[in-house]
């Protein structure tokens, strides 16, 4: 409800216009601007920290799956090629890959064509003759592939 003096302004400089509903609609306003805010906010910060909704999968593959060490040696350096691709085949460029087990580790990115070659030098104790080596490939925008135990290096008898 509005009130208005009867007299001019001019004529009263005490005068006023009282409007109630501009005390009443500022909070209002007030609020659901920041909760508008608050959404853009939430929305703008969940695209930046994973611009992907819906990450997809990757293939990795790796030659040669089983290495072999020469009999009489303790540590051997290998190159393993590995190939990162989507699932429909075709190649991921600058997949960062990383190989790491028995007391070695090795990373490097994909080429154009999704391969990369790693060279790591691995031990195996005395007396214990296989080994394995953990694989794991991270994409922007695709799922983070990890496999424990993918490469073997076995030793010669």
């Amino acid at each position: 409800m509005m009130k208005y003096s009867n007299h001019n302004s001019s004529d009263n400089p005490n005068s006023f216009i009282k409007n109630e509903k501009a005390v009443l609609g500022l909070p209002m306003r007030l609020t659901v601007s920041i909760i508008i805010g608050t959404i853009a906010l939430a929305a703008i910060l969940a695209y930046i920290l994973n611009p992907c909704l819906f990450p997809s999968k990757v293939i990795v593959t790796v030659h040669p799956m089983v290495n072999t060490m020469p009999q009489g040696q303790d540590s051997n350096t290998f190159d393993i090629n590995i190939y990162v691709n989507e699932t429909d085949g075709h190649p991921i460029k600058d997949a960062n890959v990383i190989l790491k087990g028995l007391g070695g580790i090795g990373s490097n990115s994909t080429n154009k064509d999704g391969k990369t070659t790693i060279h790591i030098t691995v031990e195996l104790e005395s007396g214990i003759n296989e080994g394995y080596l953990d694989v794991s490939a991270k994409v922007p925008c695709h799922e983070t592939f990890s496999q424990h135990d993918m490469i073997k290096i076995v030793r010669e008898l």
